[in-house]
């Protein structure tokens, strides 16, 4: 279905006229008479609609919100939904070359960033397409024809910020798009620390902090009694350590993908990997996290999104991993053995909902997800991989000459 075929189908959804205070479900444009609605199951059938609408064109789609992206489609073909008129090409055009008229600008976002400390903050910390700075130190560095720092300081005097410049064509698109970033950020940092720890706890968007946890209880005997526990960071983060960006785990190499345009299919399947890592690094239910870390390992292994984790595809993951662990036969078989184990518990989660997973079992899984990724950045023979399909025929090259897999010979 082409654009025009769809806004003829919003324009059909549509109602016009006052439909406030009328006991049925709307979406509504405008007010009193002048209002366009969408109601009751057309309202549904809008939603999908101006979704399919908006991601049409995928220039549109990167530097305009959703929001912003149906207020003008509705403003712009407002005749046309009063008057049931029929759009042509031309109206489809002009709302287009409209849109795109807008400049593409290039925003600086900026948000507080906490849990960290700088030791040495003599100028701002780079870790791929972030930017960190010690704000009290580094006044200098926001553009003063900006008036950054006023509207900074105006309700709090801001610690640390962490900046990503994002190109849209309004300041909600730049936003929504900063946060996206700032998201991957804590995640990205919970897979480089590497165990899951209530000692550090870097956030931007996602920060709880150091609290007090309490609890009262009585007992029908009239017995009362309470409990106290710490629970949250114990110190912050020194984010400019060199361990952060250690290339020897390719720790340098992650935060440099932030940076590209254009990662390939086998470099993005790495990036949401690295994610999932970070999520299930923070996810405080066992079965979840355990979950989400044999999802980061699939990712990387599996040929379709969608494909179910059949007892064939996990013999696959498993001596796929221990190719590209192991240096010896009997190392491989032992970590094969593992992988199998512990997807067994990966299917009992999931079809039996067991949850008693024990805390060994994951921090070993979570490892090995870890490891394969570390292991594939740094190796030479791995680190070019374009897709998965190439890292199955290096793979079974591997396994039919008896190589081990060595990390890049300068590491």
């Amino acid at each position: 279905m082409n654009l025009l075929e769809i806004v003829h189908e919003i324009i059909g959804l549509a109602e016009t006229g006052n439909y406030w205070g009328i006991d049925v479900s709307f979406q509504s444009f405008g007010m009193g008479d002048n209002a366009i609605n969408f109601v009751n199951e057309n309202k549904l059938k809008y939603i999908d609609a101006i979704s399919r609408a908006f991601n049409f064109d995928k220039e549109i789609e990167t530097t305009y919100t959703l929001k912003k992206y149906e207020s003008l489609l509705i403003k712009h073909f407002r005749e046309h939904f009063f008057n049931k008129i029929l759009v042509k090409k031309e109206d489809i055009l002009s709302f287009m070359k409209k849109l795109k008229a807008e400049s593409i600008k290039t925003f600086s976002v900026f948000r507080d960033i906490h849990g960290i400390v700088l030791s040495s903050p003599t100028s701002p910390l780079l870790l791929g397409g972030y930017t960190i700075y010690d704000f009290a130190l580094q006044k200098d560095s926001f553009d003063s024809e900006t008036d950054l720092y006023p509207e900074l300081t105006l309700h709090h005097n801001p610690e640390y910020l962490i900046e990503w410049k994002a190109e849209a064509r309004h300041f909600e698109k730049a936003l929504e798009i900063a946060d996206e970033y700032f998201e991957r950020f804590e995640l990205i940092l919970r897979y480089v620390i590497g165990s899951p720890t209530n000692h550090f706890e870097v956030g931007v968007l996602n920060y709880q902090g150091w609290r007090h946890r309490r609890a009262y209880i009585f007992s029908d005997m009239g017995q009362v009694s309470s409990s106290l526990s710490n629970h949250g960071p114990i110190e912050p983060t020194p984010l400019d350590d060199p361990y952060f960006v250690n290339e020897d785990n390719g720790y340098q190499t992650v935060w440099g993908f932030t940076t590209k345009k254009n990662l390939n299919k086998f470099q993005k399947r790495i990036m949401l990997a690295v994610e999932w890592i970070g999520q299930s690094m923070a996810d405080p239910s066992p079965p979840s996290a355990f979950i989400k870390a044999a999802i980061a390992l699939e990712i990387i292994f599996t040929y379709n999104e969608r494909e179910i984790i059949t007892p064939s595809i996990m013999n696959q993951i498993s001596e796929s991993i221990a190719l590209i662990l192991g240096s010896s036969v009997d190392e491989r078989l032992k970590i094969e053995s593992r992988v199998k184990k512990l997807y067994g518990l990966r299917s009992k989660i999931v079809h039996s909902g067991n949850k008693d997973i024990n805390e060994a079992d994951y921090k070993t899984l979570l490892d090995i997800a870890r490891s394969v990724i570390i292991k594939i950045l740094i190796s030479d023979k791995l680190n070019s991989v374009d897709c998965v399909e190439d890292l199955y025929t290096i793979l079974k090259k591997i396994k039919y000459s008896g190589d081990a897999i060595s990390q890049s010979a300068g590491l």
